[in-house]
């Protein structure tokens, strides 16, 4: 009998954002295909290439972005907007915080938008930085209307949705200029703003129940959008922060019309949802009941497009509690953490998109300020400070050596999931590994867990030579877990049970 170690995440029982007992699921790994056969592997590894604890003594990590006109990073950690380097500060300007906040590019202007403590400020290529303070901005009018997450540059406007779920503009090529006439409604349904994003050369305006479509239709008075009446969703998103952009498609965590979360995905206009049933009732009673939040992000690596969903609890600052990842190439659900810098979970908060014509690696920031990438290089560790920050040009090739190059193993899991039908007891003779054998001497920890008791200590099997587990007493059902944290990268397929 062959048990497959490429199985979806499956939850028995959980409290609060703990998940208590896993029927199955990946940890740290990622599935692929070889030939007709698929297989578990770790996760991409990373690099933490700035520790932010070394510049700053209280680290939030809220938004990271790169603009191509000034070949530069811009970060945002707590109150403070920094270039390059969380020792270079930029701004104390803003407002101290531990939401996300994001990035906008019009024209030769850089938009910073924090939603938090609803402000924006314009940035030039010449590292000013000004607070946008226009009386007919929302934040800035008399009521003031609090800002929604996200925002769109498209066509010369800077477009904000306050959470009166109202779509503002600025003036054309002007995004410190605001003018009273410059809105369009949200009106569909009566619901609050939460996020606005871009989809097609669209505005996707997320409300707290429904999901609307605007097109700049250029008006010649008022606002130059008008709304799209043959597409509209009474779905709403029960959090800006969850949403990542990917492209043209957009993840969130949705609610649907009588109030159960899931994780949904819109692509091509249509919205489909990709979280499990286990999964909408974790997140449900988390977020409904117990009062955490999410963190959505994602990155693209190994071929593979995943979304990280972090839950969190945010008193004075974010603290992570388990992150989730969905692969988009395989539908697959797992868990991802790490265990370097003092970090146990993999809580991003942002990930730089791909600017221009100029191929470069892409760059994240973690709730703590420490930014990070992707070594993408099949070699299953982290490292930390393994690939410094260096200006291009500044040392010569050949002249600089990683501080890290041995890193952390990725400690990566799967839990198969209960097997065996029938009331009968089993007697299994063996159990074996079915995998590609890895050059040296590598161990492969299997456990066993009968009848829904505790998991064992584990035996182990080496993983260069084909050797098999014997003396496996009875069982009527029989949980397998296996784990690993070899320095080879390792395909797994299954295990053989005779």
């Amino acid at each position: 009998m062959k048990i497959s170690l490429t199985p979806d995440l499956h939850i028995n029982q959980f409290s609060g954002a703990t998940i208590t007992e896993l029927e199955s699921g990946i940890t740290n790994g990622m599935v692929d295909k070889k030939g007709e056969s698929l297989y578990l592997t770790q996760r991409p590894s990373v690099d933490i290439f700035e520790d932010a604890g070394t510049f700053i003594a209280d680290t939030k990590g809220r938004g990271i972005f790169y603009w191509e006109a000034t070949d530069a990073l811009y970060m945002v950690n707590n109150g403070t907007l920094y270039k390059d380097s969380q020792s270079n500060v930029l701004s104390t300007a803003l407002t101290s915080g531990v939401r996300k906040c994001t990035f906008q590019v019009l024209d030769d202007t850089l938009i910073l938008i924090d939603p938090e403590n609803n402000q924006a400020f314009t940035i030039t290529s010449g590292d000013t930085v000004t607070e946008i303070t226009d009386t007919d901005f929302p934040s800035k009018q008399i009521p003031a209307i609090g800002l929604a997450d996200g925002g769109v540059s498209l066509d010369g406007y800077l477009f904000v949705m306050g959470e009166d779920g109202v779509i503002y503009n600025s003036d054309n090529g002007a995004p410190s200029s605001w003018s009273a006439l410059g809105y369009v409604g949200t009106d569909r349904e009566p619901d609050a703003g939460v996020y606005l994003g871009t989809h097609h050369d669209n505005l996707a305006a997320l409300g707290a129940s429904s999901i609307e479509f605007f097109y700049n239709a250029s008006n010649p008075v008022g606002s130059s959008l008008a709304r799209r009446q043959d597409v509209a969703y009474n779905i709403g998103c029960s959090s800006g922060e969850s949403v990542w952009e990917e492209g043209d498609r957009m993840f969130f965590v949705g609610v649907n019309y009588s109030g159960a979360l899931g994780v949904y995905t819109l692509e091509n206009f249509q919205v489909r949802k990709v979280s499990s049933s286990t999964i909408d009732s974790f997140l449900t009673q988390a977020i409904v009941k117990d009062g955490f939040s999410t963190v959505g992000c994602g990155l693209s690596a190994g071929g593979h497009i995943f979304y990280l969903l972090t839950i969190c609890s945010t008193p004075d600052s974010k603290s992570a509690h388990i992150t989730l990842v969905f692969d988009d190439s395989t539908g697959l659900w797992g868990e991802w953490d790490l265990d370097v810098n003092d970090l146990d979970k993999f809580p991003l908060i942002a990930w730089t998109k791909r600017g221009g014509s100029i191929e470069r690696p892409g760059e994240g920031i973690l709730i703590n300020g420490d930014m990070l990438t992707l070594n993408d290089d099949l070699n299953p560790q982290d490292t930390l400070l393994g690939s410094n920050y260096i200006e291009d040009g500044y040392i010569e090739a050949g002249y600089y050596e990683s501080a890290d190059e041995n890193g952390t193993p990725i400690v990566l899991k799967a839990r198969t999931g209960m097997m065996g039908g029938g009331n009968q007891y089993k007697f299994p003779k063996s159990v074996r590994h079915i995998s590609d054998q890895t050059e040296s001497a590598q161990n492969l920890t299997v456990r066993w867990a009968s009848e829904r008791n505790s998991f064992n200590t584990g035996r182990t099997l080496d993983m260069s030579n084909n050797n098999k587990l014997t003396r496996l007493g009875r069982f009527i059902r029989r949980n397998h877990e296996i784990e690993y944290s070899g320095t080879e990268p390792v395909r797994l397929e299954a295990l053989e049970i005779d």
